[in-house]
């Protein structure tokens, strides 16, 4: 009887896993492949990225740039942004029905839209832009011609980044919800899971890894019974999803945690919002990912995640161990297309958990945390941390040359950091009269990064969203900008672009180009900058001064002459 009711308990998750998109109750067909070529993904809704959820779908474009990208509907272009960063070339349709289409990493727009992109750079002396357009001003049918595909902005190859939002929320949606015609039949692959003393916190332990193997229709654990010396424990997996015939790997759409034959817990990867997104950081164990090792997605929340993606079934996803029986396990592992995977495992109490060890300095999610003393402070809103840190402070001699302060080691990059925060320091040599502008902090620790300084009350102000090693430098030298294939005097009739380089050793700010005295629009993908000959640009004798701008304002300038 008891396997009975278990299963009428499972059913209604079997059976939306048949029924792909239903639950959400999106409109199927309603949208249109925007490219002509056959949806095959680079990369899916949902996948795991450094910091971040992937939103949308990333459509290949046969490893070619300039396919005709299509309206995927009826609507208005309702937003276009240009960036060296992030999307590159991005254009927003809004719909009639509630929705918005974004695609991404373009190279360009239809005629009539670049026109009109092209003027309002020129207007605001600007190429970096984000644009709020009339719904009357560019109106579109669907299909329409509206982009051409490219390779801009944050992109690694060509492809279309393709997303469905919420016009009314701006969160994205899983695309795959709504109905695409993209072959999958293949149910995910799972590696492992991870167990977790829930009493604990996710940073102050490291997780009881449990590797997989399928045996038949079903993946079993290695150890017939996992024990583990714990009151309470949660559970974490590590997968893979896969499609018909492409070799790529994707992230997961839904994982279901079931205890006993009820079902306890589970997430969904839909309606993930930008201002939300990096959260991400706290639905993994970030510490194992850092660290060097695999993705693993808790099916429990952290105290400080404000992810909305999990649904409290029968519980919050601890098991309580206590009672020393064996707690008989499952997890279902689901694609966007209900393709699903089932991992059968079971866990028990081996012992009672290890006296924790005392803390001198416990910083907690949802509180102010605040550490100073008379050479360094920094300060965490109640946003910063996801779980409980045992916070660690060093001070060391300083290692780097240019330092003109010691380093100062605040706690530790494997553990995540959400809102950005400030750190002050005090200069351990004296700044020289008219350079404290030029004092700039650096982060070491898992990776680095510069950030300018402002000078209060003989404290350097910098920000940051990482812990790490910090230290200050005075930095008085001017960015590089170097001419690609140009030398002055050159005679360019038939050139087709000017390129520049530049680099800086703490990071750029700025730049401007400036053709006898008029600005000039330069565009930049990474740190080289292109202009394309145009009207702008006649025969004759012409100036061209670039002047590039670092973080502490060092200005560096290459002045090239030529005829056209």
């Amino acid at each position: 009887m008891k396997k009975v009711i278990g299963l009428f308990c499972l059913l209604p998750y079997l059976l939306n896993a048949q029924t792909p998109g239903t639950e959400k109750n999106y409109p199927q067909g309603y949208f249109r492949n925007p490219l002509n070529v056959p949806i095959q993904l680079a990369g899916n809704f949902g996948e795991l990225r450094p910091n971040h959820f992937h939103s949308g779908m990333d459509i290949k474009t046969q490893q070619r740039e300039d396919l005709p990208v299509h309206a995927a509907a009826e609507g208005y272009v309702s937003r276009i942004g240009v960036s060296h960063t992030g999307f590159g070339n991005v254009l927003y349709i809004t719909h009639p029905n509630g929705y918005t289409t974004v695609y991404a990493h373009l190279n360009s727009y239809f005629p009539a839209l670049q026109a009109y992109v092209k003027r309002q750079q020129y207007q605001q002396e600007s190429w970096a832009t984000d644009i709020t357009i009339p719904p009357g001003k560019f109106p579109v049918k669907k299909g329409d011609l509206v982009a051409y595909s490219g390779n801009t902005g944050g992109s690694a190859g060509p492809h279309l980044h393709f997303e469905i939002r919420n016009t009314a929320t701006e969160k994205p949606l899983n695309p795959l919800l709504f109905g695409f015609d993209i072959p999958d039949t293949k149910a995910p692959d799972v590696y492992r899971i991870a167990i977790y003393d829930r009493e604990k916190s996710i940073y102050e332990q490291s997780p009881k890894m449990v590797l997989v193997k399928k045996v038949g229709n079903t993946y079993v654990t290695t150890q017939p019974v996992i024990q583990i010396a714990a009151n309470k424990a949660g559970v974490a997996v590590g997968a893979i999803d896969r499609m018909n015939n492409v070799p790529n790997t994707y992230g997961i759409y839904e994982a279901t945690l079931i205890h006993n034959d009820e079902p306890e817990i589970d997430f969904q990867l839909d309606n993930i919002g930008y201002e939300e997104t990096r959260y991400l950081n706290a639905h993994i164990d970030y510490k194992v990912k850092k660290g060097g090792g695999p993705y693993l997605q808790l099916l429990f929340s952290l105290p400080g995640n404000e992810l909305d993606i999990y649904r409290d079934l029968n519980g919050d996803g601890t098991v309580d161990l206590t009672d020393g029986a064996v707690h008989n396990m499952q997890l279902l592992v689901k694609d966007a297309y209900g393709n699903t995977s089932t991992v059968k495992f079971a866990l028990q109490q081996s012992a009672a958990p290890a006296e924790e060890t005392t803390c001198a300095n416990t910083m907690y999610p949802g509180s102010n945390n605040i550490f100073e003393n008379n050479r360094v402070e920094f300060y965490l809103d109640e946003q910063a941390l996801y779980d409980d840190i045992c916070f660690k402070y060093a001070e060391t001699a300083a290692t780097s040359a240019k330092a003109i302060s010691n380093n100062f080691r605040l706690h530790t990059a494997l553990i995540p950091v959400h809102d950005f925060f400030s750190v002050r320091l005090h200069a351990a040599k004296p700044v020289p009269e008219g350079l404290e502008s030029k004092v700039v902090m650096v982060r070491e620790g898992e990776g680095s990064g510069v950030s300018a300084t402002t000078l209060e009350h003989g404290w350097y102000k910098g920000t940051f969203r990482d812990f790490g090693t910090f230290h200050l430098e005075i930095d008085t030298v001017a960015p590089k900008v170097t001419p690609l294939g140009i030398k002055p005097g050159a005679i360019l009739s038939k050139a087709g672009k000017i390129s520049f380089a530049m680099s800086d050793a703490s990071g750029i700010k700025s730049y401007r180009a400036e053709l006898d005295g008029k600005w000039l629009l330069f565009s930049r993908k990474g740190n080289v900058l292109t202009y394309k000959f145009d009207e702008n640009c006649g025969p004759g004798s012409h100036v061209l001064v670039m002047t590039v701008t670092d973080i502490a304002g060092n200005e560096g300038t290459y002045r090239l002459t030529f005829k056209r």
